[in-house]
């Protein structure tokens, strides 16, 4: 584990450890952090993830997308893409979004890929941040 005083970043989280979703297992993430790009990454990630209502101090952060999970993809499509496009814009200001697809990988399965780049980069580097969204509906509130 790190000492939190000696980390050189400005903008860092700790790593999130997430199951494989074949094995089902998780890596031992314990301490190790996540900084510049890689945790604006982690960040888009999660917010996409987080239901609403489940940040008990900030009930309105995260995607609303539970609603449109069971639904035909002709409806779920476009109105998942809208509520990632709009979680994003509303909380992760360090960014500036490009594109968000939205597309069908499997009979009830839908993933997303978020198009976006630093909001004061240097680089012009154009990132992609691709999810499974069926763990969305995995989440549960503890």
């Amino acid at each position: 584990m790190q000492d939190k005083s000696k980390i050189p970043f400005q903008h860092w989280s700790l790593k999130v450890g997430r199951a494989d979703r074949q094995t089902g297992l998780v890596g031992d993430f314990f301490g190790e952090i996540v900084s510049a790009v890689d945790d604006l990454d982690q960040s888009v990630s999660n917010l996409i993830l987080t239901p609403l209502g489940s940040v008990p101090t900030e009930p309105e952060k995260g995607c609303d997308l539970l609603p449109y999970l069971d639904k035909p993809p002709d409806i779920a499509i476009p109105n998942i893409g809208r509520a990632i496009w709009d979680a994003l814009t509303i909380w992760e200001p360090r960014i500036v979004l490009q594109d968000v697809k939205v597309f069908e990988v499997g009979f009830g399965h839908l993933a997303a890929e978020i198009y976006w780049r630093p909001s004061e980069s240097i680089l012009d580097d154009l990132r992609v941040t691709s999810l499974p969204l069926e763990l969305a509906s995995n989440r549960r509130v503890a």
